[in-house]
């Protein structure tokens, strides 16, 4: 449970604890970090040792949500590459999120400061959601022109009913903890 660059994976006493681990970018959830949360996801649900997963992010916030900056590099591209790269982006956001969906254990977000966008949608996809005074809740997705990506239109409505779920998509209004 090791040996990764953007994630700290630990299991301690059959609890596996899975760390966005980008603090200096408020954990903001990057290509290459997506392709590690998979990996690790795929090892814990596998794990017979490990009872119960714990997602969090390393520093003040939870996670920002996806890395702006490989998106706008990603839009650079020439046009087939855009299309493609933005249906491969989505094929591994909804991968990613699926795994802990679908996680044969239970799965906890520890909310530990900011989650927005796809950071909100990823703590919404654990069967529970422990969030601390300092949390947030944001689907800032509204101001760049778009809709949830990482399931947020599936889990928020179910959380917290489909009224209140508009109210918070189409404002982009963050929600104190």
């Amino acid at each position: 449970m090791s040996g990764y660059e953007f994630i700290k994976l630990q299991s301690h006493g059959g609890v596996a604890t899975l760390t966005l681990n980008r603090p200096e970018k408020r954990n903001a959830i990057s290509d290459a970090m997506r392709a590690e949360l998979i990996h690790a996801l795929e090892e814990v649900a596998q794990d017979r040792a490990v009872k119960a997963l714990v997602l969090t992010g390393a520093g003040k916030g939870f996670c920002a949500g996806g890395d702006i900056s490989g998106m706008q590099r990603r839009m650079e591209a020439p046009a087939g590459e855009v299309a493609f790269n933005g249906w491969s982006r989505q094929q591994y956001v909804h991968h990613a999120v699926s795994l802990l969906y679908r996680m044969p254990k239970p799965t906890i977000a520890a909310v530990n400061g900011a989650a927005a966008g796809l950071g909100a949608d990823t703590a919404l996809s654990c069967d529970f959601i422990v969030a601390s005074d300092a949390a947030t809740f944001t689907w800032s997705y509204i101001a760049r022109g778009l809709i949830p990506d990482g399931g947020g239109m599936y889990f928020l409505p179910r959380r917290v009913g489909l009224a209140r779920a508009k109210e918070l998509i189409y404002s982009g209004r963050k929600v104190q903890a």
